[in-house]
Formats: C-alpha cells, structure tokens, sequence
C-alpha cells in the first residue's frame, strides 16, 4: 500500500509536471525527472507484489496438506491490519516470569525427564544392594506307569498309563511343596555401580537442562518486553517523522504549483514521505512480533489466540 501511495503521488507530479512544460512555465527537464521517478516508483511497485506473492506461497504451504490448482490461484486476503494499542495492559515481568516457568512446556517436558531420569537412578542404587528373595514351590506330581517295576507298588496305584499319571496330577495325590530364602550379595558389582553413576550424572544433566530453559525463559521474557517498548518508542517517533515529512510535501508541491519549486525538490520529499511511512510500517510489524514473542515466552500464545490443540487433533474448530 505504501508502494502504491508512493507511484500515485509519482504519476500526479507527472500528470502537473506536463501541464506546465506545456504551458511553458517549467523546462523539459523537469518532465524527465517525473518520468524517472514514475518508473523507479512502479519498479519498487512490482518488487513489493513479488515480495508478497512469495510469502503468501509460504504461508499457503504451512496451512495446507496439499497444493491443488484452486489453492495456487488463490489469494489471502489478511482480515485485520498492523496496530498498536493506546497503552500495554502488561502485568509485573516476576508475574510474567513465573507464568513462563508454570506453562512453558518446554520447561514441563524438562521436568518430566528429571522424573524419568530419578526413577532410573533408584532402579541402578538398588541392583548395588542385597538382594533377598523368598522362593516357594508348590507342585502336583502324577508317577503312575508302564512296567514290572510300577506293578509292584502298593495297592498297585502306581500301575498305569498316560492317564493314570493325568489323574493323579488332577488328582494331587502325590504334592510338592516347598519354601525358601534366597540372599544375593552384590560384591564389587562394577556393572551396577557404572549404571549406577551414570544415571547419577543424567540425573544431574536434567536438572541443569531444567535450570538452563528456566534462565531462558527469564531472558526471553525481558527481551520481548524490551522489543515491544522500543517498538511502540520507534512506531510513535516514525508517525511523527510521517507526519512532518508528510507536511514539507504539502508545501513543496504549493510552492511547485506557483512555478517557486522544481519536481526535483518534490520528488526529494516524496521519496522521503515513502521511506517514513515505510518506517511506520516496519515499526508496526516490529512491535506485533515482539507481542508474539512475549506471548511464546510466557507460554500464553495459543490460550491468547484462541487456538486449541484438542481441537487441532480433531479437526474441529475451537
């Protein structure tokens, strides 16, 4: 938009420029310096559309699964614009801090690793000591058979085939039972101890990873509040850098319409009203980036945008 604001002002200054070279009161000169200026407008024109139409490639790219021929032909269209609001409803940066440290889930899954890591360690610490088992043994046993030897026992019971082995098993005519005390002494376990002290130390690498993210967190929350204070600082200093350049404009070109100017001197100020407003634009996108990133920091950025991931799994809207 800035880019098109700047080649319609361009093309007017054009269009007055020929009326008077017609009229006599400007040299041909000057009708050249227009031209220029129209045409190095449209170029930066175009450069801003090529710009554009790249990233709302991306942008496509990221939101869908698929690139069909409708999809590429078509255009998005942003409902809401670049602003910045009266003040920052902004709460104490400890408040903020100790919000980042409670729903980062970064922090939450470093947390969860120190747990894991903790229950390894106790599993490691207690193959390095005793161990003492109680066994018990509980069995039916079936000793009927074929044979002269098997006939010879009492009453015959141990006279029989596969089944009478079956139904004595069934039967539990012939039990087995059994208790016991088993000690298992670890001497100079060095498999045990090396797991051991390694999951000692991955305990410890956790717990530092934790206090890294935490520090991180902490820095990334006053980098964005930094960010966005020297954005609204740069967006309040770029309306008023827009408005005068905006106002030397105006009375460059009254003074060029009553021959007391040059299109040289206009087309000065105009290319200086285009790099202001272009600053005013590029403060704008600076401060809403810095929101984002304090949001992301704080761990707020989906709650804050109304995103739900149960809805995203889904495929259901919020």
């Amino acid at each position: 938009k800035v880019k098109q604001e700047t080649v319609n002002a361009a093309e007017k200054l054009l269009h007055d420029t020929q009326a008077q070279v017609e009229e006599g009161t400007l040299a041909q000169v000057e009708l050249t310096r227009a031209n220029a200026q129209v045409f190095s407008t449209r170029q930066d024109l175009i450069n801003a559309h090529g710009l554009r139409e790249e990233q709302e490639a991306i942008l496509k790219n990221v939101l869908t699964r698929t690139q069909d021929v409708e999809l590429r032909s078509a255009h998005i269209i942003p409902t809401d614009t670049l602003t910045i609001p009266e003040s920052d409803e902004i709460r104490p940066i400890q408040d903020l801090i100790q919000q980042a440290l409670t729903r980062r889930p970064d922090i939450g899954q470093a947390f969860l690793q120190v747990e894991n890591s903790r229950i390894g360690l106790e599993g490691a610490r207690s193959l390095t000591r005793p161990e003492l088992d109680l066994v018990g043994i509980a069995q039916n046993n079936g000793l009927a058979g074929t044979g002269t030897g098997y006939a010879t026992g009492p009453n015959g019971a141990l006279a029989g085939g596969y089944g009478g082995a079956l139904g004595q098993v069934l039967a539990r005519d012939y039990p087995t039972y059994g208790v016991g005390l088993q000690m298992t002494l670890p001497i100079r376990n060095r498999i045990a101890e090396a797991d051991l002290a390694r999951d000692e130390l991955q305990v410890k690498q956790s717990q530092v990873r934790v206090k890294q993210l935490q520090n991180q967190a902490q820095l990334e929350v006053q980098d964005a509040l930094i960010a966005m204070r020297r954005a609204r600082a740069s967006y309040e200093a770029a309306v008023q850098a827009r408005k005068f350049q905006q106002e030397s404009l105006e009375a460059e070109q009254t003074r060029f319409e009553v021959g007391a100017s040059t299109a040289f001197f206009v087309i000065q100020y105009e290319s200086l009203l285009a790099q202001a407003k272009s600053t005013e634009v590029a403060a704008l996108s600076s401060y809403v980036k810095a929101k984002a990133a304090l949001q992301r920091a704080t761990g707020s950025i989906l709650d804050d945008n109304n995103i739900s991931v149960d809805a995203a799994i889904k495929g259901k809207r919020n």
